[in-house]
């Protein structure tokens, strides 16, 4: 593939890309600040890092539709600005826990299941107002758009990792007080947004009521369980919410320091190396010409983030640890990119928030689902071992959707003519 021209990003792209970053720098501050406050602080145990790490997510599982629903009536500027402030507010009361001497395992439960209730909300108005900011008449431009999207968010998460690593050397309190510096900077920059109100409704006729939230979410469902496009590719999304985000939350947090005898800042650094694979490869995807056989990119890598998880099974040295993680992350930059690329170009902008809601709890939705098993497993089998369970699920997975659906030979779309930003 060859590269293609990049030209400079409108001015509520910049913006957009600002609050995008800010919000998952404070994201990936809490990624590797709350299991080592848990384990290393609070002294826990793997299978209670396992259910903290499933409440993380548990928000995505439970309303992740409520809120793709919530966002496609709202006006999303003023929206997203509301929950990033309120959200201030939960990274504030655990910095007064710790200053007061009250940090306890359920103050920490209390802080993940709050933290993540927001990002229910904020993820899918915030991924439906990408495709308000960009000229869609473009060909290949919701591709680019996703996977610049998708580098500034993991390389945003990987220094808010970085920052958690000093964690031991600076103390927790000043690592959340900036955690809820970073919500307050991405409201800023939401604020410079052009106002996006909710696509115009079909109008009602004279008997017929406003439908309420469980009919808007049973018309989202309703459109992907039908689209020959859109089923296949949550329904692996989901499976890898399972086996590898769930497995991951859980898997770095006890590996590093129980087989490598690491503290936060090697947790860090594994988390750095993780997700910089996923956003460097976010950025090359958006450097190249856009990839015209997605789901075949999605099959293979998926393919090559369980290759890179049995590495682990070995015990290798702890640079090889660093090596795994990284082509791990690069694998999963591409299936997480053109996952949702897929989902954004074929999703209406009447129910785009929905479809996108969907998609966010099929990938992250199953991973609460899989930190609480890997927990137990773990526990009873040991990390090393514990590795293996997942890589062979997906094996089992890849195959029958290799053999039983049409996501092998999805393609990207022709050129797809719209009304965007330009």
């Amino acid at each position: 593939m060859s590269i293609a021209a990049n030209p400079p990003l409108p001015a509520h792209l910049k913006w957009y890309m600002g609050g995008l970053g800010t919000y998952f720098f404070a994201t990936g501050i809490q990624m590797v600040l709350a299991p080592w406050l848990i384990k290393e602080v609070l002294g826990m145990g793997p299978e209670y890092v396992g259910i903290a790490q499933a409440c993380s997510m548990l928000a995505m599982l439970l309303l992740g539709l409520f809120g793709g629903a919530t966002a496609d009536r709202m006006e999303l500027r003023s929206y997203l600005m509301r929950l990033q402030l309120m959200g201030m507010v939960v990274p504030l009361t655990l910095a007064a826990a710790i200053y007061m001497g009250y940090l306890s395992y359920p103050v920490m439960i209390v802080y993940l299941l709050v933290f993540s209730t927001l990002g229910a909300f904020v993820t899918p108005a915030r991924d439906s107002l990408l495709t308000r900011v960009i000229n869609r008449e473009r060909p290949g431009a919701i591709q680019k758009a996703v996977a610049s999207a998708m580098s500034m968010q993991f390389l945003s998460q990987v220094l808010g990792n970085l920052l958690s690593g000093l964690a031991g050397l600076a103390g927790p309190l000043f690592i959340v007080l900036t955690q809820a510096l970073a919500l307050a900077a991405a409201a800023f920059t939401t604020s410079r947004l052009p106002k996006a109100p909710p696509p115009p409704a079909a109008p009602l006729k004279e008997d017929q009521k406003r439908p309420s939230q469980w009919q808007l979410i049973k018309e989202g469902l309703v459109i992907v369980w039908q689209s020959e496009r859109l089923r296949p590719v949550i329904t692996m999304m989901f499976s890898s919410g399972v086996l590898y985000i769930g497995v991951f939350m859980v898997f770095f947090p006890i590996l590093i320091p129980d087989v490598y005898g690491g503290g936060s800042a090697a947790l860090a650094g594994v988390y750095v190396v993780f997700f910089s694979g996923i956003g460097i490869s976010s950025t090359v995807q958006s450097r190249l010409r856009p990839i015209k056989k997605q789901g075949r990119a999605i099959m293979l890598a998926l393919c090559t983030g369980s290759a890179a998880m049995v590495g682990f099974h070995f015990e290798p040295p702890f640079w090889s640890v660093y090596v795994l993680a990284a082509c791990w992350g690069l694998a999963a930059g591409v299936s997480m990119t053109q996952s949702r690329a897929i989902v954004q170009e074929f999703a209406s902008d009447t129910h785009r928030a929905r479809v996108l809601s969907i998609f966010q709890l099929g990938m992250m939705g199953g991973g609460p689902i899989g930190s609480f098993a890997t927990g137990y497993i773990i526990k009873a089998i040991g990390p090393l071992n514990a590795v293996l369970v997942p890589s062979a699920a997906m094996v089992v997975v890849w195959l029958t959707m290799f053999f039983f659906s049409p996501l092998w030979g999805l393609e990207a779309p022709p050129h797809k003519v719209g009304s965007g930003a330009s």
